[in-house]
């Protein structure tokens, strides 16, 4: 087959085969990158970006009401508003609003205020839809304005950091020059809005970025065979999105062309140094890679064979991490549901249905879900979480842990990452970031039918570990020599941050075993004589060969 342009190009600028072990870069989610979008996390000095994207503003037009109102997007839905509920929403939302422009949260409260009962019975991602229909385009003499970043510009330098080894990594791949980075916005249901961001932080870290405008109606288009022309159509039904084609033309411009080439789309991951996945929602990203009969796609065939190679390093962030698990991937849920409900199986859970009513049967809107078939499978036999100690999350992971075939589970935590390289049945493990992240091993044999027993690690930066035949262990750690002020009082775990200020405080020797309770269950955590220790360079507390006891009160 005839070469594509745009291949032959990025074959021609470079791009060198090695040697390398397969090496995954996850990372916890919630960095903190300056940009327009986003000043709170800058230094002071740089909060004003001229000719740059601002937040969004959106009015309210009639000549939108049309495209909201389409009868073939809500005889999709499942058991949404009559239209003419919904249109008289929109009516006296829009003698309210005159000529003013409001921000997203601001035009949500005009539309709760002029109708609640019809605007509360709305999903999220229907809710969203409306909006997205009113949004302002930004222009600057007739080109878009794009999203400002400076990524030594925030508060903290963690982010950085992280994206800046994800460059490393790449670049041992490609000596000498710029080491090409594919990036993906597939986990975002308005999928062209973080494209800027990611250009430009790539860009900064030291990469030469390559947007890789896959997501899933892309996949319906080219693999469900809708064809091209229907991206417009795809981005309503599947996406709940209207006007990104007037908000972003170039953007939508540039992924209709991809689609019109699909043999250099798919051969993008053969010629580039590593991929990078967004943070979002990981069934998005899984939507994108399989096929409606859950196999995978090419796109996801040929970025396994170049990784499985080691010819690029993958990198993802929150969902971008969550969708490489390989037994199974959660898709929602909190550690709360999860020790009163267990785990159940499910795709993607409705966001507002329990507002709504609108919840699938037997479903709660926080029960921890996950889809059995697992994600990308590029971290073979382990599952992912994120966000996991400020989302009081390590629980959900144990009882999803628990209950599928896993060999270990991994939660990072917000503003972190785990590098992972993978050799002939070793993984070499590293810890980068702000805190660190959980490493959960069940064992072989269940104690009891009432009791969960696990051995835990918690990783933090500042040394290498290795996995190994089903064993973690940190050789340049010390020998960790126990607590000396017995138990802590019982701390409640379903709090931010809780285990891991709990686990910190054991590693630091203030304590011999830390006991926290959650939904009536008790939790005891308690190093044993394996235990080893390390400080981070930020002062985290790294630990290992700890169990961790969950019981009835």
């Amino acid at each position: 087959m005839k070469q594509s342009l745009f291949l032959s190009l990025l074959l021609a600028s470079g791009f060198a085969s090695a040697a390398h072990y397969p090496t995954l870069l996850l990372m916890g989610g919630s960095y903190r990158t300056c940009s327009s979008l986003d000043t709170d996390d800058c230094k002071a000095r740089l909060r004003e970006f001229h000719g740059a994207r601002q937040t969004a503003q959106y009015h309210v037009d009639a000549k939108a009401f049309v495209e909201i109102l389409d009868p073939g997007y809500w005889a999709s839905r499942d058991l949404p508003p009559t239209p003419a509920r919904i249109k008289a929403m929109l009516e006296a939302a829009l003698a309210k609003a005159g000529n003013r422009r409001f921000s997203a949260a601001d035009l949500a409260e005009l539309f709760k205020a002029v109708d609640a009962g019809t605007w509360n019975s709305l999903l999220v991602l229907e809710q969203d839809m409306i909006l997205s229909a009113f949004e302002v385009p930004q222009f600057s003499k007739g080109v878009r304005l794009k999203e400002g970043v400076v990524i030594d510009g925030s508060t903290s330098g963690h982010d950085a950091d992280m994206f800046r080894r994800l460059v490393h990594e790449a670049a041992k791949r490609s000596p000498g020059k710029r080491p090409r980075i594919a990036f993906t916005t597939s986990a975002a249901n308005n999928n062209f809005d973080a494209v800027d961001f990611y250009r430009n932080l790539l860009l900064q870290a030291g990469a030469e970025p390559v947007w890789w405008p896959v997501d899933w109606s892309m996949n319906a288009a080219l693999f469900g065979q809708q064809g091209c022309q229907a991206l417009p159509l795809l981005r309503q039904r599947l996406f709940s999105q209207l006007g990104r084609e007037r908000v972003f033309p170039d953007l939508a411009a540039q992924q209709a062309a991809a689609c019109a080439d699909p043999e250099a789309l798919a051969e993008l991951p053969s010629a580039v140094n590593g991929v990078f996945l967004d943070g979002g929602d990981q069934w998005l990203h899984w939507n994108s890679f399989f096929d409606v009969d859950g196999q995978p796609n090419l796109w996801l065939l040929n970025l396994r064979s170049a990784f499985q190679r080691g010819e690029l390093v993958v990198a993802g962030t929150s969902a971008g991490t969550a969708v490489q698990s390989g037994p199974a991937m959660i898709t929602n849920g909190s550690s709360a549901n999860a020790l009163l409900r267990g785990a159940k199986q499910y795709g993607s859970m409705p966001e507002g249905c329990e507002r709504a009513k609108r919840c699938p049967q037997d479903l709660q809107e926080d029960d921890l879900s996950y889809w059995p078939g697992g994600g990308l499978g590029l971290a073979d036999k382990l599952l992912m979480d994120t966000h996991v100690s400020e989302r009081k999350r390590e629980l959900r992971l144990i009882t999803l842990l628990n209950a599928v075939e896993a060999t270990a589970g991994i939660g990072i935590d917000e503003t972190s990452a785990v590098l992972l390289q993978f050799d002939a049945g070793a993984v070499s493990v590293e810890a980068l970031g702000k805190s660190g992240a959980w490493w959960l091993m069940k064992p072989s044999a269940q104690v009891t039918p009432d009791v969960i027993s696990l051995t835990a690690h918690y990783l933090a930066p500042g040394i290498a570990l290795q996995w190994r035949d089903g064993q973690l262990s940190a050789p340049d750690a010390l020998p960790f020599s126990g607590g000396n002020s017995g138990n802590s009082s019982p701390a409640e775990a379903l709090q931010s941050h809780a285990m891991r200020d709990a686990v910190w405080r054991l590693a630091a020797g203030n304590e011999s075993a830390a006991l926290l309770h959650a939904q009536g269950r008790q939790i005891r955590i308690t190093p044993g004589p394996e235990s080893r220790h390390w400080h981070g360079p930020d002062g985290q507390q790294g630990i290992t060969g700890l169990r961790i006891d969950i019981s009835g009160e």
